[in-house]
């Protein structure tokens, strides 16, 4: 079976079949990468995790990584709070993960602070208020349409009042023309329209792609701003070509 036809399979699933049907996707599709499990990442991502440390920040609680994968982001916010969760729907990416901690040179004492957990990001095995943060990098467009908002939800309800979402995705409108495994592909207005609705509020991303946060609803303006001009060169050079949202609980 062909990749693209596993991701239809995913697509037309039934509710209660969905989660099943992820895992088993997701499980191959990480047995494809044991190969590449004993190599840091690459210099590309490891500029993107910078971003992300500078935006969360230092002297956190609990913070949480959905969809963790090869565990890179995880490892590497060991240093921003005492305790660290890496969640992903695939047993086999958590097994990679939790194995590749010497590839980090941590302590003791930080290893302790990191945990993966194989869970879904539709219902989080976690108390309500629990994290100061959440963090999802190329996960969310993975989730069916019809499951983004009960994400939404979940991860508001585990978030300490204050606390904050950070979500990377690709922009819906930004020409991503080879994503068969992206199922929920929104620009950020839709994003920042659902976010709302889950409850979220004082939307911030970045400025083009680099620091200082500002109101994200600049880069609302640039979308529309870039799909009068048709401009498609202009999306990755402003910072739209991505979702880089952050929201509030």
């Amino acid at each position: 079976m062909s990749k693209q036809n596993r991701f239809e399979d995913l697509l037309k699933a039934p509710p209660a079949s969905r989660k099943q049907v992820a895992e088993q996707l997701y499980d191959r599709r990480y047995e494809d990468r044991l190969s590449g499990a004993s190599r840091l990442p690459t210099k590309r991502r490891r500029k993107r995790i910078a971003l992300y440390k500078a935006i969360i920040g230092h002297g956190h609680q609990c913070i949480l990584e959905l969809g963790c994968g090869a565990g890179d982001l995880t490892y590497s916010l060991v240093d921003h709070a005492d305790k660290i969760v890496g969640t992903d729907i695939s047993a086999n990416a958590v097994e990679i993960a939790a194995t590749r901690e010497k590839l980090w040179s941590l302590w003791d004492d930080q290893i302790k602070k990191t945990e993966f957990k194989q869970m879904s990001a539709l219902q989080l095995d976690f108390p309500d208020g629990m994290f100061d943060w959440a963090v999802s990098t190329s996960m969310i467009e993975h989730l069916h349409p019809e499951d983004v908002d009960i994400h939404l939800r979940e991860v508001r309800r585990v978030l300490k009042v204050g606390g904050n979402y950070l979500i990377w995705c690709p922009n819906g409108l930004g020409h991503h023309d080879d994503r068969d495994a992206h199922l929920t592909m929104l620009s950020y207005r839709e994003w920042m329209e659902k976010l709302a609705r889950a409850g979220f509020r004082r939307f911030r991303s970045t400025l083009t792609s680099r620091m200082p946060l500002v109101d994200a609803r600049f880069k609302i303006f640039l979308e529309k701003m870039l799909v009068l001009s048709r401009l498609t060169i202009m999306w990755s050079h402003l910072g739209v070509r991505n979702v880089l949202l952050v929201s509030t609980q």
